[in-house]
């Protein structure tokens, strides 16, 4: 006889798109519920908080719900405060339970189809799961209940009855049900392995690492359990049982004593992890002390050339003669020398230090003892290893926190756990999941050990926490938590005259966050009404007076929403919770309790009132510590900048001002900031699936990395509204020498450039989405970023080698590394090598942040010398010249030392839209610099530089005039080149000797950018596809380009929908030119190249008006391919006509009609009028895609239509329009609130009837 099995069931996590299946629920006849049933539409159910909303339905029918369910940290009942319900429970009940508002959670309404009644225990089960800290579900039962809603739950949990319940008088009063964790879970069963259990455990191991049966058999674990393969005096292995687990071993643990604290220390930095030893306060102590070194890192540092001593040596020799005098050249040359070796350097930024590292620890209570002398740090480590650790199949990964605690079981005299793990290791799923409780810890410089090391104390996973309100004796426990604070005379005195004086570029310091935090505590404590609310976090079980402080939180109520929702991409504020937003001024928490994140600040929030964190983190200026900042979501700068159509200036746009203390100013709408939020939800970790290493730190690179940083961030929010979404990805970037210092060093300050925003120094060519990778965004908390230079790539093995011997394995490499200016093949192999660089020390080309650095400060070197004639030669063809023009008369060089030589320009046809060269700005540009005084030389091709004997630096620069032939020879003490060349001739010899196919300087792919071998992949401008394609690949999007990298490389679990493989985002080129003048360029790439007439046949249109000149080019099938700006308003923004660039002429209210009536006198005016508000609005994407599915659905049945309907094809287009039509009155009515410029629709005219 056949026994039925057990329907499989899914659990998860309820979203706003299951509002449909949730209605159907709620109206099923078949079903039933217990809690308060909403009344209003279900559309407004995800309004109110809820901490989990879950819904279960078969596996094979996700469609229909079998059950919903609401938990949340407080009970739904409106009379009581969300943090006064343990009073209310703990007084109207004989409740003998230990519960608090961290250990607790309500089930406030449960509905389920009738006939599905074991369900419950399934979502009861998956909260337990869920939530490690919670020990106790409650179930609040009104007076007048029915018996049979409650049924189901008294099985499962203990009823209780308030003090003064009555069975003959006072029966009708409130209840509740309490169910415990240890009455619901299933029981994990932890023993000592045996021989035979070896089938069980190799049957796991099988799954997650299958080697270690290849490396050692298949009766390994039987071998060393029974002696015949080593010893195992100080090892132990565990297996577990699973009461739901019929049979056998579901898990197995591997742990081990033998472990050696002083290597440890001196080759990991231990200090934040207590050094693996027990030191207990007032309890006698020993010391030893070992010599150990630690790195010193340093962001890009200002290079002081007075640093350099010329009397000493003469380190550069350019005149043989004059042998024993240093001629003012060579001081200069030399100078140029130190800062590209200071500057592209590693010791630069990374240094060793040595020190001598004090350790105390516990002493033995027999302080003669032998042991503890002839052992010393070895006897007093607190440490035990996990060697191996595997979980069955199927068993689920929050499994790992229970093995955890049987870990710290099974070693009761040990506080600490240590996991290694071996380089080249891929992590398996249970390990993955068990190492979110741990803490990586740093190498030591000179580290002679290549494992990662990963360390838990038994506190961060055995501990109560709680969340009291500040009272005054806090405030020392509080204090201590900076050690770096040195104590003033007056703490209370005013601190608004120190912060007027505080430098433009200062950080926060443990003296001033003090002051700060005594003024805030002076407010908590002596207001009725205060600003501010502080809490304190302490640390046991025994009450306040028996616990530990390990933190504290100050906040406030957030009223900035509505100004950061215009830079950051945000939900749009339904109102609901407008006055129910805090924000987190300051926090601090032990490190070892930052995994307890979600419930600490969950609390707090109840304690307060609050459903949304927020927290604000200045780039530059006074910084306020919060330890939870990556524990929180990090919000996502818009992609694309709109015009809001306010004035950004306005008071509302700044963040609100405090009365108690002088908080850092910050403008929400424009200003360079980060910003983090919280939303009580569940923390989720999402990254990418497969790890991945990139060469090159190009802007494509950029824009890969801030995908992935916010791969969970979907147009409809539907991760962000259900879970706390944290970024968690294994990514490696192979970058050089000072790059990164270089791109997110915000203090550098510019001696010429009062404003910060308009100097070169912090400007890019490059669209908002890229520049906002680094200007708004510090990735560093997220990639590993690994400077060096790549010397080979072995694609057997697997594995990049760098010239400083460090070698990185991959599983995918991606090539990023296109270069936008650079000299010709031919030219740099003569060139002499310099220490740090491949190029003279007086030649620059600007690819990054760091070569404009370098070249700014070799040009205060060259304006401060007394040089009789200072000659700077620029070559190249490009928009970007002027602005390096620009760059170089705003910083102190004069006209008339400045030589441009610009190559021969040859006419031909353009087939390609690329936004950094226009031939006929050009013209005008070239013009406008000459004017100047600037010497031209155009039509002036370049052939090489003649150098110093021995040294590499340049003498002079030769040319060749055209058409004449002549030769031109130019002395420079500076080379700036704007020649293209996007693979560097080392980069290019590497590749060939790696054997990756590369043909004429570009590194061949197919239409996936994979090249010859099919783990490698290469994207950029230095690529070329191995067969011919009629659509544009180079000069596209970064934004697109990453977005087809990412689909490719499957390194999100959702793909970005795109199946075409032709490009059509705009790109951005813009740029500061001479006499007060700014460009900006965008072009849509061609999606088709084949018969197609070049730009020559595009219709151009422009309009000059107060300064402001506009250009705009539409293709013969009327879409707009190019709109170019110069003005000279340089505060106006002008990116916001991205949206308009690859949009067809109707849409754009019939733009070339109206241009050819003379009804647009200033293109710039034209996109700013309040109609354009709706082709800028977020969702605009999506009305798109709606149309093009409803166009292309009666375009395929427009035969049937037109005969079953007897209609002809003029009749047939006007149903296509009123479709569309409709579509968009849908859109403006859904989204109507949204707009900031009110239209009318139909409807307002037929009420006004």
């Amino acid at each position: 006889m056949e026994t039925e099995t057990e329907p499989d069931y899914v659990v998860r996590t309820a979203g706003s798109s299951d509002i449909d299946q949730i209605e159907a629920l709620f109206q099923s006849d078949s079903s039933s519920y217990f809690g308060e049933k909403l009344d209003a539409p279900v559309s407004q159910l995800f309004q109110e908080y809820q901490t989990h909303r879950l819904v279960v339905y078969l596996i094979d029918d996700p469609t229909h719900f079998l059950a919903y369910c609401e938990f949340c940290i407080y009970p739904n009942i409106a009379v009581l405060s969300n943090d006064l319900w343990i009073q209310w429970i703990k007084c109207r009940f004989c409740v003998d339970l230990p519960i608090s508002l961290m250990n607790t959670i309500f089930l406030n309404f449960y509905i389920h189809t009738a006939m599905y009644d074991k369900i419950l225990k399934l979502v009861l089960l998956e909260v337990f799961y869920r939530e490690h800290k919670v020990g106790f579900v409650i179930i609040t039962r009104p007076p007048n209940y029915s018996a049979k809603e409650y049924e189901l739950l008294e099985k499962y949990g203990r009823v209780y009855y308030p003090n003064d319940f009555d069975m003959y008088t006072r029966k009708n009063l409130p209840t509740i049900i309490i169910i415990s964790r240890a009455n619901i879970m299933p029981m994990v069963t932890f023993r000592k392995a045996l021989p035979e259990d070896n089938d069980d455990v190799i049957e796991m191991i099988d799954v997650e690492e299958p080697h270690m049966r290849e490396e050692h058999g298949d009766y390994y674990i039987a071998e060393l359990l029974l002696g015949t393969s080593g010893k195992m005096d100080k090892d132990k292995i565990i297996v577990t049982e699973d009461s739901i687990q019929s049979s056998g071993s579901t898990g197995m643990m591997w742990l081990s004593e033998d472990i050696d604290i002083e290597q440890l220390i001196k080759n990991y930095d231990l200090e934040n992890v207590g050094n693996l030893v027990s030191c207990t306060p007032d309890a006698p102590h020993s010391s030893v002390k070992v010599e150990v070194y630690f790195a010193e890192h340093f962001g890009l540092r200002p290079v002081d050339t007075k640093l350099i001593n010329f009397d000493k040596h003469r380190s550069v020799v350019l005149k043989p003669v004059e042998k024993y005098h240093l001629t003012e050249q060579e001081r200069v040359y030399t100078t140029f020398r130190y800062i590209s070796d200071r500057l592209k350097s590693a010791s630069t930024y990374l240094t060793r230090v040595s020190k001598i590292l004090e350790i105390t620890y516990d002493a033995s209570h027999r302080r003669s003892s032998t042991r503890v002398k002839k052992h010393g740090l070895a006897a007093a480590g607190r440490a035990f290893v996990l060697k191996n650790f595997i979980l069955h199949p199927s068993l689920r990964m929050e499994y790992t926190f229970y093995y955890l605690c049987a870990m710290f079981s099974a070693y009761p005299e040990c506080d600490y756990c240590v996991v290694p793990i071996r380089p080249g290791t891929n992590f398996s799923l249970s390990l993955w999941a068990l190492l979110k409780y741990f803490t990586r810890v740093p190498h030591r410089p000179d580290c002679v050990m290549s494992d990662e090391i990963f360390v838990v104390h038994r506190s961060s996973i055995n501990t109560e926490l709680s969340v009291y309100p500040l009272e005054k004796d806090d405030m020392p426990d509080i204090i201590s938590m900076f050690p770096n604070y040195v104590a003033h005379q007056s703490s209370t005195e005013t601190i608004v005259t120190q912060h007027i004086h505080l430098a433009p570029h200062t950080t926060l310091d443990d003296n001033h966050a003090v002051q700060l935090l005594h003024h805030i505590a002076m407010d908590v404590l002596e207001n009725l009404k205060p600003e501010f609310s502080m809490w304190i976090i302490r640390c046991g079980n025994l009450g306040r007076e028996n616990s530990t402080t390990v933190g504290f939180v100050v906040l406030r109520s957030f009223s900035n929403y509505e100004s950061i929702y215009k830079q950051f991409w945000l939900p749009y504020d339904e109102n609901y919770l407008t006055f129910d937003r805090g924000e987190i001024v300051m926090l601090r928490l032990h490190p070892y309790f930052h995994i307890w994140s979600d419930e600490i600040l969950r609390t707090v929030s109840l304690r307060t009132g609050f459903r949304e964190l927020f927290y604000f983190r200045p780039i530059s200026g006074l910084v306020m510590p919060n330890d939870l900042a990556f524990k929180m979501m990090p919000v996502e700068p818009r992609r694309m900048k709109r015009n809001w159509f306010i004035d950004t200036n306005n008071e509302k746009c700044f963040r609100r001002a405090s009365r108690v203390v002088p908080l850092p100013r910050i403008n929400c709408v424009r200003d360079n900031f980060y910003l983090f939020r919280h939303n009580l939800c569940p923390s989720k970790y999402i990254g990418n699936q497969n790890p991945l290493v990139i060469v090159g730190y190009s802007e494509i690179c950029k824009a890969l990395l801030r995908l992935m940083v916010f791969s969970w961030n979907t147009p409809d929010f539907k991760n962000v509204n259900t879970s706390n979404c944290l970024t968690y990805l294994d990514i490696t970037v192979i970058c050089k020498y000072g790059e990164i210092e270089a791109e997110y060093d915000y203090d550098l300050h510019c001696a010429y450039c009062e404003d910060r925003s308009d100097c070169y120094l912090n400007n890019g060519n490059s669209c908002p989405f890229v520049m906002d990778a680094t200007q708004r965004l510090d990735l560093r908390n997220w990639i590993h970023f690994v400077p060096g230079k790549v010397e080979h790539i072995d694609c057997n093995e697997k594995v990049v080698s760098l010239d400083n011997n460090c070698k990185i394995h991959y599983e995918k490499l991606l090539l990023l590394c296109d270069t936008k200016y650079g000299p010709p093949a031919d030219v740099q192999a003569k060139i002499p090598k310099g220490k740090t660089s491949d190029m003279p020390y007086n030649y620059a080309h600007i690819n990054s942040r760091l070569d404009k650095i370098i070249i700014y400060y070799k040009i205060i070197e060259l304006n401060n010398s007394k040089l009789a004639n200072k000659r700077i030669v620029i070559y190249g063809y490009t928009l970007a010249i002027y602005e390096c023009i620009d760059f170089l008369l705003k910083h102190g060089c004069q006209p008339e030392d400045i030589t441009y030589v610009q190559p021969l320009k040859v006419e031909k046809p353009e087939y390609l839209n690329i936004p950094n060269t226009d031939k006929n700005l050009d013209n005008i540009l070239i013009e406008m610099v000459a004017d100047l005084g600037i010497t031209i030389y155009e039509s002036t091709n370049f052939r090489d530089f003649t150098f110093y004997k021995n040294v590499s630096f340049i003498k002079t620069a030769n040319f060749q005039k055209f058409p004449q032939n002549e030769l031109l020879s130019l002395e420079c003490d500076l080379f700036i080149n704007f020649l293209e060349n996007h693979l560097t001739a080392p980069t290019e010899q590497m590749l060939i000797k790696s054997r990756i196919r590369v043909q004429d300087r570009q590194i061949l792919v197919d239409e996936n950018f994979c090249t010859n071998d099919p783990n490698i992949y290469a994207a950029g401008k230095n690529v070329a596809i191995i067969w011919q394609v009629f659509y544009q690949y180079t000069h596209t999007s970064e934004l697109e380009m990453a977005e087809r990298l990412v689909d490719i490389l499957q390194l999100n679990q959702e793909s970005h929908g795109k199946k075409d493989f032709r490009f059509s985002k705009p790109v951005i080129f813009r740029a500061l030119l001479p006499m007060g003048h700014k460009i900006v360029k965008i072009t849509t790439p061609k999606r088709y190249l084949l018969g197609k007439l070049d730009n020559t046949y595009s219709h151009v249109m422009s309009t000059y008006y107060k300064g402001d000149f506009c250009r705009i080019r539409m293709s013969t099938n009327k879409i707009v391919e190019e709109i170019t700006c110069v003005t000279q308003n340089l505060n106006k923004p002008l990116v916001f006509l991205e949206y308009f660039c690859g949009k067809h002429d109707t849409l754009l209210n019939n733009l070339k009609s109206r241009h050819q009536l003379g009804l647009i006198k200033n293109f710039i005016s034209f996109f700013e009028e309040p109609w354009t508000e709706y082709i800028m609005h977020d969702r605009f994407g999506d009305l798109q895609e709606k149309n093009r599915h409803t166009l292309t659905t009666l375009m395929r049945q427009k035969h049937s239509v037109i005969k079953s309907l007897d209609i002809d094809d003029a009749e047939f287009d006007v149903a296509c329009k009123h479709f569309v039509e409709g579509n968009l009155l849908k859109f403006l009515r859904s989204h109507r609130h949204e707009f900031i410029n009110k239209f009318a629709l139909p409807e307002d005219w037929e009420r006004q009837d």
